[in-house]
């Protein structure tokens, strides 16, 4: 090559910015771990739980599903047992309360605060913080830095140690897409330079396939970009099957550092106003026994359970209730005896 060929060609690598050999900069002895410095940093500095065996501080949990999957009822009971040191559907444990901030997007902080109601009838905790309405139309009036930022100085000022934004999808406006593998990319960059425990997101499902998303993993589920089910250390998804009943199923599609737990069938009960892994039969005789016409009465104004299937519930949990007569009616109960020996038995009495 000529020396007039060989001066355009370096020209070209510097005007792109292609790096030569040269203007690599090598790490100092301070910016690395021998394998026993990592060995003995992993020890000296373990993970510290914020729900032990799903959240851990520094995390991020992205929760997903399709409309009316209870998604946003989910957040407010991860918030609750977050902020008040509870047992997450009594399973996942919590050992310390926090503060917990709740940047809600989608739903106007009156309709939030008549649910809060409902979950809350006798006031809810003081360390479980929403940003007004007020606050979020300034926000959504700025680009991805600038929103970041504002969240930051809202989780400062607050002392917030566990965020949660519900959903994400303010964050991407203008020329920020979602389905944008660098704009995504960028945004978990910024989720995780704010100076807080961890961040627990929400994000819609993509419109079903029928033919296409049989056996489909869950996270393949979630609308944009692959970077939302690659950045994340958990993702949960609910998915629910039938909108004539308040039934979903959880599956943990995703835990970076632990074992994933098996999918489980979770129920909405409209009097609780929480998602409750108890079949619905057993949630209502939790309260007390109740006859036959009882049972279908309470299944089907809290569980949203037809007839038929309270009749099909009660014969599969048979051999783990009571029977006796209230006059010309049969009565059913718990059989605490056999109740030890039930599949829910843990999830009716905390583990």
């Amino acid at each position: 090559m000529s020396n007039t060929a060989t001066q355009v060609l370096s020209e070209a690598v510097e005007r792109v910015g292609v790096y030569r050999p040269r203007d690599i900069v090598l790490p100092s002895n301070a910016q690395t771990f021998t394998v026993q410095q990592l060995i003995q940093y992993a020890k000296e500095n373990p993970p510290e739980p914020i729900v032990r065996g799903l959240l851990n501080k520094g995390d991020i949990l992205l929760l997903h599903g399709s409309e009316e999957s209870f998604k946003s009822i989910f957040v407010i009971q991860m918030a609750e047992c977050i902020a008040t040191q509870g047992t997450l559907l009594n399973v996942w444990n919590v050992p310390k309360a926090r503060t917990v901030g709740v940047l809600e997007t989608e739903m106007h902080e009156v309709m939030m605060g008549d649910r809060l109601s409902r979950v809350f009838p006798k006031g809810g905790p003081s360390n479980l913080l929403f940003l007004r309405e007020s606050a979020l139309r300034d926000w959504r009036r700025l680009g991805m830095r600038e929103k970041c930022n504002f969240v930051q100085e809202w989780v400062k000022d607050c002392k917030i140690e566990v965020l949660i934004i519900d959903t994400v999808n303010d964050f991407f406006r203008g020329d920020d897409n979602p389905s944008e593998e660098r704009h995504v990319g960028g945004f978990f960059d910024e989720l995780r330079s704010l100076n807080n425990g961890c961040r627990i997101i929400v994000r819609h499902d993509r419109k079903r396939k029928p033919d296409q998303d049989d056996g489909l993993n869950s996270n393949e589920r979630i609308r944009g970009s692959a970077e939302f089910k690659e950045d994340p250390e958990a993702i949960i998804s609910l998915e629910r099957n039938d909108r004539r009943t308040h039934e979903v199923t959880l599956e943990v599609g995703k835990l970076r550092y632990g074992s994933k737990p098996e999918p489980m069938s979770l129920w909405f009960d409209a009097r609780q106003f929480r998602l409750t892994p108890l079949p619905p039969v057993i949630a209502v005789l939790y309260d007390g026994d109740h006859t036959r016409n009882e049972l279908i009465k309470h299944c089907g104004h809290r569980f949203g359970v037809a007839e038929r299937t309270v009749d099909e519930m009660i014969a599969k949990e048979k051999q783990f209730l009571t029977e006796t007569q209230q006059g010309h009616r049969k009565a059913f109960g718990i059989n605490l005896d056999t109740a030890v020996n039930a599949p829910w038995c843990k999830l009716l009495f905390g583990t």
